[in-house]
């Protein structure tokens, strides 16, 4: 929507610079350009209308951790179900005007930060910039107002020529990788060699993602929305 405005504003720059500089009024042009605003309003309506099918989601035979996905950009938080039980939510931001428009308008995993709410525990991944022109993002990982641990993406000759997704996490004294599969785009996440957690697809329902972790792993949850997120 970002990116429709921004359309508008520039076509509209170049008819004055024609009429300004010319002496050129070009009415198809300036007709051209205000259908830029009209299908941001359209799109406008559609995003709050998926959004609140969002919100609206009830699980139905699930029994794993799951969440309903239908737009990655969003403000408002998606419901975080546990089997039919409302455990949570999940919810994106950014933590500027700049980046949010930055964002909008290049690229939808730029800045990802989350807010994760899992029963009782507050989660928020927090991006930054370690190096100005490094190829990883990185974010910090709070836990109800304390930092418990940090995040990076794993990107190397080896890995950008494969095509691997891979982000490593440092909580504490626990290491946790997620990556995605390239042929199921499932994606797992490993404590060290053992494979602790999966994010996939429901077969039902393709925009509802379906988790298994083992019984409180929140940090596991955790590293599978951020990685679903940024990658998808």
């Amino acid at each position: 929507m970002i990116q429709l405005l921004f359309y508008f504003v520039m076509v509209m720059v170049v008819a004055l610079f024609r009429y300004l500089v010319f002496d050129a009024f070009d009415p198809e042009l300036l007709g051209a350009a205000f259908l830029f605003p009209v299908a941001a309003l359209i799109l406008y309506v559609l995003t709050k209308h998926i959004e609140k099918k969002e919100q609206a989601y009830v699980p139905k035979d699930v029994k794993g951790w799951s969440f309903y996905h239908l737009q990655r950009s969003f403000a408002a938080p998606k419901p975080l179900f546990k089997g039919d039980q409302k455990r949570g939510y999940l919810k994106r931001y950014y933590e500027n005007k700049r980046r949010f428009i930055l964002g909008e308008m290049v690229s939808s995993n730029w800045y990802v930060s989350m807010e994760i709410k899992i029963d009782e525990e507050l989660y928020q991944v927090k991006w930054y910039r370690e190096h100005r022109f490094s190829m990883q993002e990185h974010w910090e990982i709070v836990r109800g107002g304390v930092p418990i641990g940090k995040a990076k993406t794993l990107v190397n000759s080896k890995s950008v020529g494969k095509r691997k997704q891979v982000i490593e996490l440092q909580i504490g004294e626990r290491t946790l990788q997620t990556i995605t599969n390239p042929v199921t785009s499932i994606i797992s996440v490993t404590s060290g060699t053992e494979s602790i957690g999966t994010l996939k697809r429901n077969h039902d329902v393709s925009n509802v993602s379906v988790m298994e972790v083992g019984t409180g792993d929140h940090e596991a949850l955790v590293a599978l929305i951020l990685h679903h997120f940024y990658f998808k």
